[in-house]
C-alpha cells in the first residue's frame, strides 16, 4: 500500500470515526433533551395534582362559609316572621364561630337592601353605610347566589384587614333583600397555605379570576396585587380554566399548575422552581460535555451514551415513583382533613343536641312524676323513650368524632358473648343461626361495656341484613387472644405491639365488592334503602376501637360473606385489682343551699324544679359572672351545680373562682361534651374538693344521686 493509499485510508477511517463520534454525540444530546422534557412534564403533573389538593381544601372551607351564608339568610327570614328567639340562636352561633376564629372568620354580617349594615357579630358594632363597597354592589347586581370575593381591604366594622365573601339574599318573592357577608382573615389563609408546603421552591397563591392575589404562601409577598394582563397565568386562564403553564422570572423558570374553583370565583396556583425540580438530572449535562470534548474517542462516547440511557431509565422510574408517592400523600392529606372536619361537625352537633335532649327529657320526666292523669303520663313516657333514642344517636356521633367519654373496665368475654348470643337468637329472627367460637381461658379485655355491646349488636344487625337476601344464614361470634409483635402482616395500621382480645363477627351473607369495602367505614355511607340506615354504625365501631386503644378491620368478598374483626387491649393488673365503685345511697339533706349555673334557661329551670321538689334551696345563675355576683351577696352554699361549656367563663374556671371564696365547696359538673374539659384543670379541681362530672343528657335521678353523694359528710383531707 503506497503512502498515498495509506493516507487516504487514514483519512477515510478518520472521517468514518468522526462521523460515528458525531452521530453518538448527537444521539446523546437528543436523549438528554428528551429526559429534560420528560422531567419538566413530570414536574408540571406534580404541580397540577398538588393544585387540585389545595382546591379541594379551599372548597371544603367555602362549603362551610356557604353554610354561614345560608344561616344568615335564614336569620333574616326568621326576623321577618317575628321569630326573634330563633334568630338570636343563629346570632349566638355566629359569635361562637368568630370567637373561635374557625375557618379564619373575623366577622359575619348582614347588609340591608339600602347598603346599611343591619347586624354584625363584632361586639359593639354600629350601623354603617356599605353602599359604596364592591362586596355589596357585586352581589346586588349579579342576580344569582354565587359568592363574591373582594380584594383584601380594611373592614369598616372590624377595622382589620379582611377578604369579604358576600352572597345575595332574596326574599320569598325572589326580590333582592340584602347581602350576607363573611369576613376572612387573609393572614390565616396564608398560614394555611404555608402549612401545605411540601419542600423548598414551592409556592401556592390564591387569586380572584381577575388576577388579584388574596393569599400567597411566600411571607414577604404583597396581598391585593393584580397580575398584569400578559402574565403567563392570566394568559393560560384565558385558554383553559384548569391546566399548567411555564413562567420565566427573576428567580428563574417556574412550572405552574392551576385550578379554577367550580363554585367560587377563585383560582389556585401552585408553582415549582424548575431548577430545583430538575436538579436530579443535572449529572447528564457534564456527561454530554465530556463526550463532546472527547469526540475523537468513539468508545468513550459509546460508554457515555450507555450511561445516559441507563440513568434515563432510572430517572424515569424515580420520577414515576415520586409522582405516585406525592399523589398518595395528597390524597391522604385531603381525606384526613375531610374526616377531621366531619368529626368536629359531628361532635359539635352532638354537644348542642345533648342540651336540647337534657331539657326535653327533664321536662317529660317531671310531667310523668307530677301528673295523675294516665293519658298524660303515657304521652310523657313516649317523649322520654324518644329522647333516650336521640341520646343514643348523640353517643354514636361522639364515638365517631372520637370525643365521647369511655368508662373502661375489665370485661370477661365468655359471659358477654353468651349473653349476646341469647339476646341475638331472639331478636335477629329464625332465619339467622347464632353460634359462638370463644377460645377457653381468655383473659379480660379493657373496654367500655355499654359501648362494646352496642357495637357488637350493631354489627350483628348488619350481618342479618346481609344474609336476608339469601334467605338467612349463620352468624358466628368469636373471641381469641392475639399477641401483636413488630411483624404486622394482615393487621390494621396503627395497632401497637401488645396482647389483644380479637373479637370476630362473621356472617355468611352476600359480602361486599372492593369498591363497597373501601367505603364501608366512611361516615354516612350505607347500602341500605332510604330511612333504613344512618351509615354511622361502622364509623362508630371504628371510632370506639381506636379510642379504646385497639383497631377494627373488615374482610369481605362477594358470595363469601363478611368478617369484622375488633382488637381490644387486654386488661392490665392494676385494672383487675381495682375495687368496684361505691353504690350511691345517701339521702339529700333538706334545706341544703345549692347554686345552679347553666346558660341554657330550659335546662336550668327544669333541674331547679327537680331539686326544689326534693327539699333543696336552689339559687339560679345564667353564667359565671352572675354566679360570682350572687356569691358576693348571698349566704354560703352547700353545693354548686354548673354546666361545663358556657360563654365567657366555663364550668371549671367557675368552680376554681368560687372555691377561692368558699374553699372546698362540693361541685357537680354537667357536660354534653367531656372532650371540652382540660385534663390538667380537671385534675386540679378534683383535688381541691369533692367533685363529680356527669354527661348530658343526664337523668334527673342521676343528678339527685350525685348531689346526695356530694352533700354527704366528706373525709377531711
Amino acid at each position: 500500500m503506497t503512502g498515498l493509499s495509506r493516507r487516504l485510508t487514514w483519512l477515510l477511517a478518520l472521517a468514518f470515526w468522526a462521523a460515528c463520534s458525531l452521530a453518538v454525540g448527537g444521539a446523546a444530546w437528543w436523549h438528554i433533551r428528551h429526559v429534560q422534557n420528560q422531567a419538566v412534564d413530570s414536574a408540571l403533573d406534580r404541580a397540577e395534582i398538588a393544585s387540585r389538593a389545595v382546591e379541594q381544601m379551599l372548597l371544603r372551607s367555602f362549603e362551610a362559609i356557604d353554610g354561614m351564608h345560608e344561616q344568615a339568610e335564614a336569620r333574616q327570614r326568621l326576623l321577618a316572621g317575628g321569630q326573634r328567639q330563633a334568630a338570636a340562636a343563629i346570632e349566638a352561633q355566629f359569635r361562637a364561630i368568630v370567637e373561635q376564629a374557625r375557618f379564619g372568620v373575623r366577622q359575619i354580617g348582614v347588609i340591608a337592601p339600602d347598603g346599611m349594615l343591619v347586624w354584625s357579630s363584632v361586639p359593639g358594632w354600629v350601623p354603617v353605610s356599605l353602599a359604596d363597597r364592591p362586596h355589596f354592589n357585586g352581589p346586588r347586581d349579579a342576580g344569582d347566589h354565587r359568592p363574591f370575593i373582594s380584594v383584601p381591604l380594611i373592614g369598616r366594622t372590624s377595622a382589620q384587614w379582611s377578604v369579604q365573601v358576600a352572597r345575595r339574599i332574596d326574599d320569598d318573592a325572589g326580590r333582592f333583600a340584602g347581602v350576607a357577608v363573611v369576613s376572612l382573615d387573609p393572614v390565616a389563609l396564608v398560614r394555611a397555605l404555608q402549612e401545605l408546603q411540601l419542600g423548598t421552591g414551592r409556592r401556592i397563591r390564591v387569586l380572584r379570576q381577575d388576577g388579584v392575589v388574596i393569599a400567597d404562601s411566600e411571607a414577604d409577598s404583597e396581598l391585593g396585587l393584580r397580575l398584569e394582563a400578559d402574565d403567563p397565568l392570566r394568559r393560560a386562564l384565558r385558554q383553559s380554566p384548569n391546566g399548567r403553564a411555564e413562567a420565566a422570572g427573576p428567580g428563574g423558570l417556574r412550572l405552574i399548575g392551576y385550578q379554577s374553583l367550580e363554585a367560587v370565583p377563585l383560582v389556585v396556583e401552585l408553582s415549582l422552581n424548575a431548577a430545583t425540580e430538575l436538579a436530579s438530572i443535572g449529572f447528564v449535562m457534564p456527561s454530554i460535555s465530556a463526550a463532546a470534548a472527547a469526540i475523537s474517542l468513539l468508545l468513550l462516547a459509546a460508554i457515555a451514551l450507555f450511561l445516559v440511557w441507563l440513568e434515563h431509565g432510572r430517572t424515569q422510574q424515580d420520577l414515576l415513583q415520586a409522582r405516585r408517592d406525592r399523589e398518595n400523600v395528597l390524597e391522604r392529606l385531603a381525606h384526613a382533613q375531610r374526616m377531621e372536619s366531619l368529626g368536629r361537625l359531628a361532635g359539635g352537633i352532638a354537644h348542642d343536641f345533648n342540651n336540647v335532649l337534657q331539657a326535653a327529657l327533664g321536662g317529660a320526666k317531671l310531667i310523668a312524676r307530677r301528673t295523675t292523669d294516665p293519658g298524660i303520663r303515657k304521652l310523657a313516657e313516649m317523649v322520654i323513650s324518644a329522647g333516650e333514642r336521640g341520646a343514643s344517636v348523640t353517643q354514636r356521633l361522639l364515638a365517631f368524632a372520637r370525643r365521647g367519654q369511655l368508662r373502661a373496665e375489665a370485661i370477661e368475654m365468655a359471659p358477654l358473648m353468651e349473653g349476646l348470643r341469647e339476646v341475638l337468637s331472639h331478636t335477629l329472627g329464625a332465619i339467622v343461626e347464632v353460634r359462638l367460637a370463644v377460645a377457653p381461658g381468655l383473659p379480660p379485655a379493657m373496654a367500655d361495656r355499654g359501648q362494646l355491646e352496642a357495637v357488637l349488636i350493631n354489627l350483628a344487625v348488619n350481618a342479618r341484613d346481609a344474609m336476608r337476601p339469601m334467605g338467612g344464614g349463620r352468624l358466628v361470634l368469636g373471641a381469641v387472644l392475639e399477641n401483636v409483635g413488630e411483624v404486622r402482616l394482615g393487621l390494621p395500621v396503627g395497632l401497637a405491639p401488645g396482647r389483644y382480645l380479637r373479637l370476630d363477627v362473621t356472617d355468611t351473607g352476600t359480602g361486599m365488592d372492593a369498591a363497597t369495602l373501601a367505603q364501608a367505614a366512611e361516615p354516612f355511607f350505607t347500602t341500605k334503602p332510604k330511612d333504613q340506615g344512618t351509615g354511622l354504625g361502622l364509623a362508630m365501631a371504628t371510632g370506639f376501637a381506636e379510642q379504646s386503644g385497639g383497631a377494627l378491620a373488615i374482610d369481605s368478598a362477594p358470595g363469601r360473606g363478611t368478617r369484622v374483626s375488633l382488637w381490644l387491649p387486654e386488661a392490665d393488673e392494676a385494672t383487675l385489682r381495682r375495687s368496684p365503685p361505691p353504690q350511691a345511697g345517701a339521702e339529700l339533706p333538706e334545706g341544703a343551699r345549692v347554686l345552679l349555673v347553666d346558660d341554657e334557661p330550659l335546662v336550668r329551670r327544669l333541674l331547679a324544679e327537680w331539686l326544689r321538689e326534693r327539699g333543696l334551696v336552689v339559687v339560679e345563675a345564667e353564667g359565671g359572672r352572675d354566679a360570682l355576683a350572687l356569691l358576693a351577696r348571698e349566704a354560703a352554699f352547700d353545693l354548686m351545680i354548673t354546666d361545663l361549656a358556657m360563654p365567657g367563663m366555663d364550668g371549671l374556671q367557675l368552680v376554681a373562682a368560687v372555691r377561692a371564696r368558699q374553699p372546698r365547696l362540693p361541685a357537680l359538673l354537667l357536660t354534653g361534651h367531656p372532650g371540652d374539659a382540660d385534663a390538667a384543670v380537671l385534675r386540679q379541681v378534683a383535688e381541691a374538693g369533692a367533685f363529680t362530672m356527669l354527661r348530658k343528657p343526664v337523668a334527673p335521678e342521676a343528678v339527685l344521686a350525685g348531689c346526695a353523694t356530694l352533700l354527704s359528710p366528706q373525709p377531711r383531707p
